[in-house]
C-alpha cells in the first residue's frame, strides 16, 4: 500500500476536503493497479522459472557464465534480465578457470550440499526496464522495477541487492553515445563498483556491472565470435568499434597472424587490453591497439589503397612508400548512433553503413572475409549502394547469416543482423 499512500498525499496537495466517493474512488484504483502489479510480478517469476531451468544446463554444458535470462518475452513486462556468474578472486587465468568449472560442474553432479551457496554468492543479475510507449511517471516506473527485481532474486536465489536495475531508452542522434554510463554518467553504486571476471567458452573477460550502461560484453555475438575463432587461423583480423575486444580475444585464441583493435575510447582501448592479457595475449607486436574514430581510420586506409591502385594502374614503381596493410578478416559492428564530442560529425549507422563497408572492402586481401553486424531495427540493406567490385577489380559474395549468429538464449529474438562479404581469390 505504500505507492497508493503517496498518491493519496500528492492527492490531497490538489484538492481541499475531497468528497468521500473520491476518496473510495481513488483508492479503489489503486488497488487495482498493485493487484496489477503483483500479477505481472508472478508471470515475470513464472517465465523465469522456466528459462532458468532450461539455460542453466545449457550454459553449463557449452561452458557459459553469463547469459540473457528473459528478453521481453511478455510484452506487458517490457525489461531483459542478463546473469553473470562470476569466477571466484583466485581464479584469474584461462586454465585455472577451466579447472575450476570441471571441478565445480562435478561438485553440482555429486549433489554437494555448499556448491549452490558458492555459485549464488557470486551470481548477479542485470534488469533493464525500456522504454515504455506511454507515458508513466518515475515514481511509478521505480516502484514496479522495484517488484520485478524481488521477482527476479528470489527465482535466482540471490540477494536482492545483486539485482542491478537499468533503463535503456530510444537513442536519438542527440542522446546516442556508443557506450553509455548509466544515467546521469555515474556509478549506480556509490559504495561499491560491482566487478569481475567471468568465462565464456574457455575465454576470460572482466565485467563491470555498475559503471555503464553495458557491461563489456554483448552476448549476442557469442555465435559470431566463435565464427571468428574458428576461421582466422594464420589471418591478419581488424577489428573495428572494438569495445573490450571479445572478437579480438576470440581471434587470438583462434591463432589469428596478427589483430589489430581499433576504437575511439581509451576507457574501451584499455579494457580490451586488459581482457587481451588475461588470456595471455600480450604480444605487442602481433597484437596491436588503434585509438581512432573507425570512421575517419577507413577512409584513411581506403585513401591510401586508392593512392597506391592510381601507382600500380599506371606501372610507376614507388619503391620509397610503404605499402599500406590490409587484411584477411574484418569485424564492423559499429553503434547505431555516436555522437562523440571527440569527433565533429555525428555517426548514424543506417546513413553511413554503406560507405564503411565499402570501405572495408576496399583493404580485404583477395580471399577475405568481411562481417557486418547492426542491431539497427530501421537499417534498409540495399547492395546496390556497393559498388559490385572492389577497387581492385575483385568480385566478392553477400550473404545475410543472421539465422546462424542468434544463440540460444536469444532463440526467437533478432538482437542484430549480420552479413558476411567475402572476396573471390
Amino acid at each position: 500500500m505504500a505507492s497508493c499512500q503517496i498518491k493519496w498525499l500528492e492527492y490531497k496537495k490538489s484538492i481541499v476536503n475531497p468528497p468521500l466517493y473520491h476518496i473510495k474512488a481513488f483508492f479503489f484504483i489503486l488497488t487495482l493497479m498493485e493487484n496489477k502489479t503483483t500479477y505481472q510480478a508472478e508471470l515475470f517469476s513464472n517465465r523465469l522459472k522456466k528459462k532458468y531451468k532450461e539455460l542453466r544446463k545449457w550454459a553449463r554444458k557449452n561452458r557459459i557464465m553469463c547469459y540473457r535470462l528473459y528478453n521481453r518475452d511478455i510484452p506487458e513486462i517490457p525489461v531483459s534480465l542478463d546473469l553473470y556468474e562470476f569466477l571466484p578472486e583466485a581464479v584469474d587465468t584461462p586454465i585455472e578457470a577451466v579447472r575450476f568449472l570441471q571441478a565445480q560442474n562435478t561438485r553440482l553432479s555429486e549433489n554437494d550440499p555448499t556448491v549452490e551457496k558458492e555459485i549464488k554468492e557470486r551470481t548477479y543479475a542485470v534488469l533493464y526496464l525500456y522504454e515504455r510507449p506511454y507515458e508513466k511517471s518515475d515514481e511509478e516506473e521505480e516502484l514496479w522495477l522495484d517488484e520485478m527485481s524481488k521477482a527476479a532474486a528470489s527465482v535466482l536465489q540471490i540477494e536482492k541487492n545483486h539485482i542491478i536495475k537499468k533503463y535503456r531508452k530510444h537513442q536519438t542522434h542527440k542522446e546516442g553515445n556508443q557506450y553509455q554510463k548509466n544515467d546521469s554518467g555515474e556509478d549506480i553504486y556509490d559504495d561499491e563498483k560491482i566487478t569481475g571476471l567471468t568465462a565464456e567458452c574457455g575465454s576470460l573477460f572482466r565485467l563491470d556491472l555498475s559503471s555503464y550502461l553495458d557491461t563489456g560484453l554483448f552476448f549476442d555475438h557469442r555465435p559470431l565470435r566463435e565464427v571468428v575463432r574458428d576461421t582466422c587461423s594464420n589471418k591478419d583480423v581488424l577489428n573495428l568499434f572494438c569495445y573490450t575486444g571479445s572478437f579480438s580475444v576470440y581471434a587470438a585464441g583462434g591463432n589469428a597472424k596478427s589483430i589489430e583493435s581499433v576504437d575511439l575510447s581509451n576507457t574501451y582501448l584499455d579494457w580490451a587490453k586488459d581482457n587481451m592479457k588475461l588470456n595471455g595475449f600480450d604480444d605487442k607486436k602481433r597484437y596491436t591497439f588503434t585509438r581512432e574514430d573507425c570512421v575517419k581510420f577507413l577512409k584513411e586506409k581506403a585513401l591510401a589503397q586508392k593512392s597506391l591502385f592510381g601507382t600500380e594502374k599506371d606501372n610507376h614503381k614507388n619503391t620509397g612508400d610503404i605499402k599500406p596493410k590490409t587484411y584477411d578478416l574484418i569485424i564492423l559492428d559499429p553503434p547505431t548512433f555516436s555522437n562523440s564530442k571527440k569527433t565533429f560529425d555525428v555517426f548514424d549507422v543506417n546513413r553511413d553503413w554503406s560507405q564503411l563497408v565499402k570501405d572495408c572492402l576496399n583493404i580485404l586481401n583477395p580471399d577475405g572475409v568481411l562481417y557486418f553486424s547492426t542491431n539497427s531495427e530501421k537499417l534498409k540493406f540495399d547492395s546496390s549502394l556497393i559498388p559490385p567490385k572492389t577497387l581492385f577489380g575483385k568480385n566478392y559474395t553477400t550473404e545475410e547469416i543472421t539465422p546462424q549468429t542468434i544463440p540460444e538464449d536469444y532463440e526467437g529474438k533478432k538482437p542484430h543482423r549480420v552479413w558476411k562479404f567475402a572476396i573471390e581469390k
